[in-house]
């Protein structure tokens, strides 16, 4: 379904632990994140997303999908929460039967791994899940390009505002001290995503699900002069197949144009400046 891919940072890591005598440590976190990822791979994999592999890093892993997944606002909120969700699960788990398993010290790291895991993770900042379902609620109201410019300036707000308290508290070891690591990755991380390209993924999946089934769930739009075509594609979200009416001042339908010819369109624009500004059909 999915390869495995460990950073060579976390050889060294795992090296050192090993040395130190806190390899059990390292083991249950590495176990712990693999969890989180593979528990967001297998939800995309419910909503019909091909599933890549789980990379680990020195401060969590990464689960790579599908890239249509990201022009897919429900999936990928479903799709985000569901790594915290079984961190959230997975401590409570480990909680209730922990008398039981006999096993208190590694019982204990597994539920403090754990909840910090998901708490961590649902922050609401980018790329964190937290981040991303943020971005998605906010990307059906204004699309996905102005969601994630939103999502990304406020992570790189916090940052700045608590990346200097964060290191006077861990440097008094009141919170760990990888913590003001994490928000440097994160600060660094938080880039903006290219839509574009996840409304293209999107759109070659729609006409593969179009040859195998025959049909597929559609949205329709109407439109009128005004606006630049390219500012209509961030809006373009989903499995649906949108379909545009024209229409003039009157309101009277002038023709009807396809995904694929709005695209056509888009490209055009740039050399012949076509314009339409369009309104949602409710």
């Amino acid at each position: 379904m999915f390869t495995i891919k460990l950073h060579p940072i976390l050889y060294i890591l795992l090296f050192l632990s090993g040395l130190t005598g806190k390899i059990s440590g390292f083991v249950l976190a590495f176990l712990s994140v693999l969890l989180h990822e593979t528990a967001h791979l297998l939800t995309a994999l419910g909503f019909g997303y091909q599933t890549f592999a789980i990379e680990l890093f020195p401060f969590g892993g990464v689960a790579r999908m599908d890239y249509s997944l990201f022009n897919d606002p429900i999936a990928e909120a479903l799709t985000a929460l569901a790594g915290p969700l079984e961190s959230i699960i997975f401590a409570m788990l480990i909680k209730v039967f922990s008398p039981f398993l006999q096993l208190p010290k590694i019982t204990e790291d597994l539920f403090t791994i754990n909840l910090g895991l998901a708490f961590v993770n649902i922050l609401p900042l980018f790329p964190l899940d937290g981040g991303r379902i943020i971005r998605s609620f906010l990307a059906g109201k204004g699309g996905y390009k102005k969601a994630t410019i939103k999502v990304t300036r406020f992570t790189k707000l916090v940052v700045l505002v608590s990346g200097i308290p964060l290191i006077y508290l861990s440097l008094r070891g009141v919170v760990p001290l990888h913590f003001p690591f994490l928000l440097l990755f994160l600060f660094f991380s938080a880039r903006e995503d290219n839509f574009l390209y996840a409304y293209l993924a999107q759109k070659d999946k729609k006409t593969t699900v179009l040859e195998k089934k025959g049909l597929l769930s559609s949205k329709v739009w109407v439109v009128e002069p005004g606006k630049k075509i390219g500012e209509i594609i961030p809006f373009l979200t989903g499995k649906n197949y949108h379909l545009f009416f024209l229409i003039d001042k009157h309101g009277k339908i002038l023709g009807e144009v396809t995904e694929e010819q709005l695209f056509g369109f888009s490209t055009l624009s740039s050399r012949r400046e076509y314009r339409l500004r369009f309104t949602k059909n409710c």
